[in-house]
């Protein structure tokens, strides 16, 4: 009799104590263990914050490495319904980090992440709809890029936007790198690459192919955009941290320098834009 009581005992604690760390779990584990999906329509459909997704680390991470190596990186997008911009972070160290800084990038009021993802790839798709109070997007997560871009755009079907596309993808733990761009004044033509670093300069003078071209900009973790107009030599470039403002810094640097401004080339630093 004895035993079974303390055997009943001993099982009662074991039930309390899963039951006691099930409740008191912090969230970020609860979201680790949400399935990758697509996000919601507009600000009114957007009440939870982000959507939120988590990949765990390969294998190939988690034995035999630095403790860097080891560490979760977060990337997230966030967007403005009023302008339209919409901006991107990753290799943040945290939830919290990533969010705040693709806000910050958005250089708006109302701009608000609407996907954030540790370890994965954060992916969105808008339609052809004008900002505004009915502005929409779709967003997604997932492991892999194709399947991120995927989700997005099935959101983005599911809320019924006009000519819905995939226009920007991200990777968790891509290194914050800069980009590059290279610029003929003789030809008018131009090149540009991604990777930061010596490599990014020397690549952007090799897509130019061009003798006498050189790099007119070099600036790390933003979008960078050329605009050229009437005279063949003449150019502006800017950068921001979303593409609406990379590209109006550049046009009203061009304008300065000649006629008929227009953007040729705007790209991120980190990411993939379509």
């Amino acid at each position: 009799m004895k035993r079974r009581i303390l055997w009943a005992v001993l099982l009662a604690t074991i039930v309390g104590s899963l039951a006691l760390l099930t409740i008191a779990r912090p969230q970020s584990m609860i979201d680790r263990a949400v399935p990758p999906g697509f996000g919601r329509r507009s600000a009114e459909d957007d009440k939870n914050g982000p959507l939120r997704g988590y990949v765990d680390l390969p294998e190939r991470y988690q034995t035999g490495v630095s403790e860097v190596a080891k560490t979760d990186y977060w990337a997230a997008i966030a967007i403005s319904p009023s302008t339209g911009k919409y901006a991107y972070s990753c290799e943040c160290t945290s939830f919290d980090v990533a969010d705040r800084a693709s806000r910050e990038k958005c250089n708006a009021p109302d701009a608000r992440a609407v996907v954030v993802c540790g370890n994965g790839w954060c992916a969105l798709a808008l339609g052809d709809d004008k900002p505004g109070r009915d502005f929409g997007w779709g967003v997604g997560w997932a492991p892999g890029q194709k399947a991120a871009e995927t989700y997005a755009l099935e959101g983005a079907r599911e809320k019924k936007l006009h000519n819905p596309r995939v226009v920007y993808s991200v990777f968790a733990r891509d290194p914050q790198t800069g980009g590059a761009i290279a610029f003929s004044e003789s030809t008018g033509r131009w090149g540009y690459s991604t990777g930061g670093g010596r490599r990014a300069p020397y690549m952007a003078l090799q897509n130019c192919k061009e003798p006498d071209a050189k790099i007119i900009a070099m600036k790390p973790d933003c979008w960078l955009a050329l605009a050229t107009g009437d005279d063949k030599g003449a150019y502006g470039w800017g950068y921001a941290g979303n593409r609406l403002d990379a590209e109006r810094n550049a046009l009203e640097a061009c304008r300065q320098q000649t006629k008929n401004a227009k953007i040729v080339l705007c790209f991120p630093a980190n990411g993939v834009a379509y």
